[in-house]
């Protein structure tokens, strides 16, 4: 077994860093959060890795008390604080990040995931599946950008969004090679929470969502208590076979995950037997429903 690792890692041709980082966000607390998205980014960056994932709505915190607090920490992906503290990070080290955004756009907020590079803010992604008190805050997005970097591939979906295949579906179709993923993972509405190994439902949906795409999936959640809601942790990094190559992360703890993965496993992942491939064996023609009426008896 330890020589086919060693032969493994002989192979490694297209090999990338990446990293999710797990902390507790202020509701309101602006300044606080900036700092703690610049200290966990910085942290990730002096680990080496050319990826670093924070958590959905990293800027703002999640639970607002009314429209005011929601208006009042959003900020534009363009000119605001903490895309301009961050894209610092990603000059001075050559990486990139994706952080969770309250995003203001005109006359309309978001909840949105901006990746940023060494050259500046590279794509926003806008969330479509918006998780009950969302609606009242946000609007939903329009599309699913697949951005092209010096280390791969990237998409980017939020939280709620990994419950529908069809984004991650559709990235992968478009090319994407890693999908990050910031994400609130919380306790409402679950009868269960984590289950007797300390995963919570979000990685096993990342690790089925992986391993359906053959993609790497890079999921950074927080932690803590906020106005009654709790955040679940358990961030997790899932290789393109759909196996964990980091965490689940704690429940309740900040911690820093950092996982190297070879982006020539996404094609060897994808490609499931000599015979099968996860993109050319789909039949999308076929793909319907058809009802058929079976014959009622009367019992006697």
């Amino acid at each position: 077994m330890a020589g086919a690792r060693l032969r493994y890692r002989e192979v490694v041709s297209r090999p990338v860093r990446i990293a999710v980082a797990q902390y507790e966000p202020h509701v309101g607390e602006q300044d606080h959060n900036h700092a703690e998205a610049v200290r966990w980014a910085t942290l990730a960056a002096e680990r080496g890795a050319q990826l670093i994932v924070l958590p959905e709505l990293a800027s703002s915190g999640y639970v607002f008390d009314d429209e005011a607090e929601a208006e009042r920490t959003a900020e534009s992906p363009d000119a605001g604080p903490l895309v301009e503290r961050l894209h610092y990070i990603c000059v001075r080290h050559g990486c990139h990040i994706v952080v969770g955004l309250n995003e203001r756009a005109g006359q309309r907020r978001h909840n949105s995931a901006v990746l940023i590079g060494p050259a500046g803010r590279l794509a926003t992604y806008r969330k479509l599946h918006l998780y009950y008190n969302e609606q009242s805050w946000f609007a939903p997005g329009e599309d699913l950008p697949v951005v092209e970097t010096p280390i791969g591939r990237v998409g980017m979906i939020i939280c709620f969004d990994l419950w529908f295949p069809e984004p991650a579906r559709t990235l992968a179709l478009a090319g994407a090679e890693i999908i990050a993923v910031p994400t609130n993972w919380v306790s409402s509405f679950k009868p269960t929470v984590w289950d007797d190994r300390g995963y919570c439902q979000g990685d096993y949906v990342a690790m089925g969502t992986a391993a359906q795409n053959g993609v790497v999936m890079a999921c950074a959640d927080r932690i803590g208590v906020e106005r009654g809601t709790t955040f679940l942790g358990a961030s997790i990094i899932v290789g393109a076979d759909g196996w964990p190559v980091a965490g689940p992360a704690s429940k309740d703890q900040a911690e820093l995950l950092v996982a190297d993965v070879d982006l020539d496993d996404v094609e060897r992942a994808r490609r499931r037997t000599p015979r099968n491939h996860l993109f050319t064996d789909r039949h999308p023609e076929a793909y319907r429903a058809v009802e058929v009426k079976g014959l009622l008896t009367e019992s006697r």
